[in-house]
């Protein structure tokens, strides 16, 4: 998933409209939502921290840098493998320094993409 589709969807799953997500970004109308969902407008990494803030999210989350990183730690490979970037390999470390609002928010997307990965018993020894 792209940056502008994880925001549409996230958008969708709040129950907000682009009208909703338009006016809590200080904008008169819709019409620069669909393009940003329509990709055709370079988000500036303040406004994607304001967008992810408001569809309470992360800005690693909306950027891919979450998937990437949690992908990269257990091995598995997406379809298109994005660049292992250090924002990614520094999330994947620095997970439980993050406020729990954003925590809980990146363990629920991993449950979805690794299901069992928080069963007990599923930790592994890392000595």
């Amino acid at each position: 998933m792209t940056l502008y589709e994880r925001i549409r969807y996230l958008r969708k799953q709040s129950g907000m409209t682009q009208n909703d997500l338009a006016h809590s970004l200080g904008y008169k109308d819709r019409s620069m939502i669909a393009k940003i969902e329509a990709g055709k407008v370079d988000l500036p990494q303040s406004k994607i921290t304001e967008i992810a803030e408001i569809l309470n999210t992360t800005p690693g989350y909306l950027m891919g840098w979450v998937e990437a990183a949690f992908d990269e730690a257990f091995g598995k490979k997406q379809e298109n493998e994005p660049p292992k970037t250090p924002e990614a390999r520094i999330l994947a470390k620095g997970i439980d320094k993050m406020p729990q609002a954003q925590r809980e928010a990146i363990i629920n997307m991993m449950q979805g993409l690794y299901p069992g990965l928080f069963e007990k018993g599923s930790e592994e020894d890392d000595t």
